[in-house]
């Protein structure tokens, strides 16, 4: 006796290509949303690194430009050596010794602060190859406290709080920095103007990188006393 049966259990070509489709539509959406997660999380880690690096910079900057011309004996003649948008020099007494050295080690006595003149050749304060370390140096070449650092400028005030470049009537500086991603997203466009304390712009640059910038007013609490 034939017990086959037309009605056997199985699947269709049609309900085999339904059941694909709808799990090709569905693999699609979660790698998507994974892709889109992995972008998401590249970006904030990126934001992340530029917002520390700004704040690493600006946090030794700070305290130590409040130091500058720090001289207790009134004898060592510390003071502010140079003050120029992309560069900012300084010596004090912090031993109280009376004296400022002249020669190597300079025990932090005599402190610089910008881009090492292999990044920026004409000392404007903006990073020749679009991003660098910004440095200190306290004698012995810039040694980096921030990366990916794309323009930095320094901007002075005298004691009125008017624009100043006159060295002994400057009482606090206005610190402008910018930051940059260090690598591209080709999501993003950058078309913000970053404009600095003293008004000049950076940008809109058009470019792919993801930025951060800050302004900080530091005040100079031993010139002027």
């Amino acid at each position: 006796m034939n017990t086959s049966s037309n009605n056997s259990y199985g699947f269709t070509l049609v309900e085999l290509m339904i059941a694909m489709t709808i799990a090709g539509i569905i693999m699609g959406a979660i790698y998507t949303a994974y892709i889109t997660q992995q972008r998401t999380y590249l970006v904030q880690e990126q934001v992340a690194e530029m917002q520390q690096n700004i704040r690493a910079g600006l946090d030794m900057m700070v305290r130590e430009i409040r130091m500058a011309g720090f001289d207790p004996t009134g004898n060592a003649g510390a003071g502010i050596t140079l003050a120029t948008a992309g560069r900012f020099s300084f010596t004090q007494d912090i031993n109280g010794d009376g004296t400022i050295p002249t020669a190597a080690p300079f025990g932090g006595e005599i402190v610089a602060f910008g881009f090492s003149n292999a990044n920026d050749t004409d000392n404007d304060g903006l990073a020749d190859a679009g991003a660098a370390p910004l440095g200190r140096d306290t004698g012995g070449g810039f040694q980096p406290i921030a990366e990916n650092i794309q323009a930095i400028e320094f901007h002075y005030l005298d004691s009125d709080g008017d624009a100043t470049t006159t060295l002994e009537d400057i009482r606090a500086v206005q610190i402008s920095i910018l930051a940059r991603a260090y690598r591209e997203d080709g999501h993003f466009t950058d078309t913000t103007t970053y404009t600095t304390a003293s008004g000049v712009d950076w940008g809109p640059f058009n470019d792919n990188f993801h930025r951060r910038f800050q302004i900080k007013t530091v005040k100079i609490r031993n010139m002027g006393l």
